[in-house]
């Protein structure tokens, strides 16, 4: 059926023009519709010992300035798209600044695909909120774009990041409505291990079989870590091969682990010089 419903979110707080011109450029290239959460960011409320201090000078010195923010926010994007003529559908709604992963999350979950911006810092940036959102909240797959990506069509030369894993099987079956016929497909593991409850027999054999039935190009390389990250590995490789596109497995461990030690989503959602379509 094909993508049909793009979403994306933009935060009073981050107002990222830049991501609507590179999802519209993606939303008519699929001839689909686009929507946009404009979320308006407010400090959340400060309590102490059950009671809410709004009376505050100082608290309400910052709700008034949110509020002014936030106006200024929707007066910036609506000036935006009249500019670019553009058909978005804009969404507003409000919501504090620790809880905008639920937020997206509601709005998420009916889109066929979130496109978001590739936060330069995952834990601290709200990109990065945004994108969680979709993951979790809303269990739809996320394609993250770096910020200087030119707009281009995407999904003719992909890098699957196999891992053997659900998430990196849901990863490829949503993206399958997003590749172009005949594409190219090479599945990258790293490190892989042989075994009937890992990889298999052969690493990667399996599923670039059952991805060839459905008409895809597809060549397996299994790498060496070289004593370099994952993350590391699949961005060279990605380059090697001048694909457009690298589609993996979102958080296969906790984000807590992820965030602490860091781990191959952390690393491309950040550094990926390409877009990133993830799945959880």
């Amino acid at each position: 059926m094909g993508i049909r419903d793009l979403s994306i979110c933009i935060s009073s707080l981050e107002s990222d023009y830049g991501l609507i011109d590179q999802a519209t450029s993606l939303a008519e290239g699929w001839e689909a519709h686009l929507s946009c959460c404009a979320i308006g960011v407010q400090p959340a409320p400060i309590f102490s010992d059950g009671m809410m201090l709004s009376g505050q000078a100082e608290v309400q010195a910052q709700l008034e300035a949110a509020q002014e923010h936030i106006r200024a926010f929707r007066s910036q994007l609506k000036t935006h798209l009249e500019r670019k003529a553009s058909s978005l559908e804009i969404r507003n709604t409000l919501t504090f600044d620790t809880a905008i992963a639920g937020t997206v999350a509601v709005f998420a979950r009916y889109s066929d695909l979130v496109v978001a911006r590739m936060p330069s810092k995952p834990d601290r940036d709200l990109h990065g909120e945004i994108i969680e959102g979709a993951l979790f909240g809303a269990g739809r797959p996320v394609l993250a774009l770096p910020k200087k990506w030119k707009p281009a069509s995407l999904g003719k030369k992909v890098v699957l990041a196999w891992d053997a894993s659900r998430e990196a099987s849901r990863a490829i079956h949503d993206a399958l409505s997003m590749l172009a016929p005949g594409a190219e497909v090479c599945v990258v593991t790293v490190d892989a291990k042989v075994g009937p409850d890992q990889h298999g027999a052969s690493p990667g054999l399996d599923i670039s079989t059952h991805l060839a039935r459905h008409g895809l190009k597809m060549t397996v390389q299994n790498a060496d870590s070289l004593g370099k990250t994952v993350g590391d590995r699949l961005v060279e490789t990605t380059q090697g091969l001048g694909a457009d596109m690298i589609v993996m497995g979102g958080y296969r461990h906790p984000k807590l682990a992820q965030r602490v030690l860091g781990g191959p989503t952390q690393f491309l959602i950040s550094k990926s010089p390409v877009p990133v379509l993830l799945s959880h």
